[in-house]
């Protein structure tokens, strides 16, 4: 970890860690507000990038108001964002909040070509017992992999559930609110399994990465991998699709050949056959 001031140590540390993976974690709105050009060599760097960008509602309005002030700041903002319809949102006199919204929504809608996902991540916080609020925080998190993807969705969908589970221990009704999760939990995943099914259906999706990839998009943070993967099976068990299987599962001999087979996820190589 480099505790420095972006702007000034990028080219040096860009050059030492060349191809090298690398993850990034900076605040773009903080002491030094960040140009186009302090972030154009993390979106075309061809190495496994991850970028995590921390914004604090507060900061961004604390430095976004004094740069506006002059033609040079206004046009540092227009080109970060790269688009003047930041404009826009202070002409309507919305609330302070609202206009943070739409900035941090033009942000990301500046990367999202240079990456495969830009995702806008809430922050829950634990406020008192069993409170649970968002923070005035936003992490935007980039990345051009799909196994990167899958695995911050993982990490945000079980910190999430966690922090409740943990806001409601010790209390007198935790056993009510351990209860109150999982029935809401379960009625989630037969939601997600209806959309599923009604989305591979219109679609006519072949594989099931795809249609995955699809659902882990509109919900993200929200199922983990394992649980998309439950989806998939309950639906070859219910016959609602069927599966083409490139290389055959071993025939059902034993209980151990039929517990595999009835496991089984398809791959980018098996075909989906929707009733």
């Amino acid at each position: 970890m480099v505790r420095a001031n972006w702007p000034e140590i990028a080219p040096t540390l860009l050059s030492f860690i060349d191809q090298s993976p690398a993850i990034f974690l900076l605040n773009p709105f903080g002491q030094t507000l960040f140009t186009y050009d302090d972030l154009a060599p993390l979106y075309s760097r061809t190495a496994p990038t991850e970028l995590c960008l921390l914004i604090s509602h507060k900061q961004l309005e604390s430095r976004i108001n004094p740069s506006l002030s002059t033609p040079a700041g206004a046009a540092s903002l227009t080109t970060l964002l790269r688009t003047d319809r930041w404009k826009a949102l202070l002409n309507r006199g919305e609330e302070k909040e609202q206009t943070i919204e739409g900035i941090i929504d033009l942000f990301i809608d500046s990367m999202q070509r240079h990456f495969l996902s830009v995702q806008r991540i809430e922050l829950p916080v634990q406020v008192r017992p069993a409170v649970v609020e968002t923070a005035p925080y936003t992490l935007i998190f980039a990345t051009r992999r799909q196994d990167s993807l899958a695995s911050m969705n993982d990490a945000l969908c079980l910190y999430r559930r966690r922090l409740y589970e943990q806001s409601s221990r010790g209390g007198l009704l935790e056993e009510w609110f351990v209860t109150q999760q999982q029935e809401r939990l379960a009625q989630q995943l037969q939601q997600l399994y209806s959309r599923g099914l009604q989305q591979g259906r219109s679609q006519r999706v072949r594989r099931w990465p795809d249609l995955r990839q699809k659902l882990l998009l509109t919900h993200f943070g929200q199922f983990t991998l394992h649980e998309y993967n439950q989806v998939i099976r309950k639906l070859l068990l219910n016959g609602e699709v069927r599966c083409d299987w490139r290389q055959r599962p071993a025939l059902a001999g034993n209980a151990e050949n039929a517990e595999k087979a009835e496991s089984r996820i398809p791959g980018n190589d098996d075909t989906l056959l929707w009733k």
